[in-house]
């Protein structure tokens, strides 16, 4: 008898549990936007590109420019260029480096007024690379706005999907702002 209650109370805990598994909260947001190989000539850069990734979600692949880059091929590692340094933005344009055409004059003004990056495209960016290197100068000008559709899912036994959209927008001129960047900012 006492083998028959001890299988009968494991066996409704072991229902219990499995009818509840739907009760554990969640969320899922969309996809990635683009994905974006960019060299640039601060180390600081690398670290504001994390900023952008994580609000433009945007996969970005940093690649440091260093006295041992050959500026020759570094197409092959990175479609975009976000530098500053003037000798390096020559050494680019002599590989065959061009100037974005990503920027409006307005989002040129306000880039000079916080980063004053140069933006640069490889001699072999990809159509796919553009459009990252757009959201790229959108973040940078604090122009980036989109929209998000984010899930959540909950409940007890019932479970729930609730779809929420959230616009998320450029976080660029307040990290412009901030002590970590300060480094980075135009005087």
């Amino acid at each position: 008898m006492k083998k028959l209650i001890a299988f009968c109370l494991i066996s409704v805990l072991l229902f219990t549990a499995a009818a509840c598994v739907c009760g554990t909260n969640g969320t899922a947001q969309s996809t990635i936007r683009g994905e974006l190989s960019v060299a640039y000539d601060n180390a600081l850069t690398g670290e504001l590109l994390i900023y952008f990734q994580a609000n433009q979600a945007c996969t970005v692949k940093g690649v440091l420019l260093d006295a041992e880059t050959d500026y020759a091929v570094l197409y092959e590692t990175a479609s975009v260029a976000l530098v500053k340094d003037e000798a390096v933005i020559e050494a680019l344009r002599a590989a065959g480096w061009t100037d974005t055409e990503n920027w409006t004059e307005a989002q040129k003004k306000a880039n000079d007024g916080m980063f004053g990056f140069t933006v640069l495209n490889s001699p072999k960016i990809t159509e796919t690379a553009k459009t990252a290197s757009k959201l790229l100068t959108e973040w940078l000008a604090g122009d980036g706005v989109y929209e998000r559709t984010i899930t959540t899912v909950s409940g007890s036994c019932g479970c729930s999907k609730k779809e929420t959209q959230v616009t998320i927008r450029s976080d660029a001129p307040e990290l412009a702002k901030s002590e970590q960047f300060k480094a980075l900012v135009n005087p």
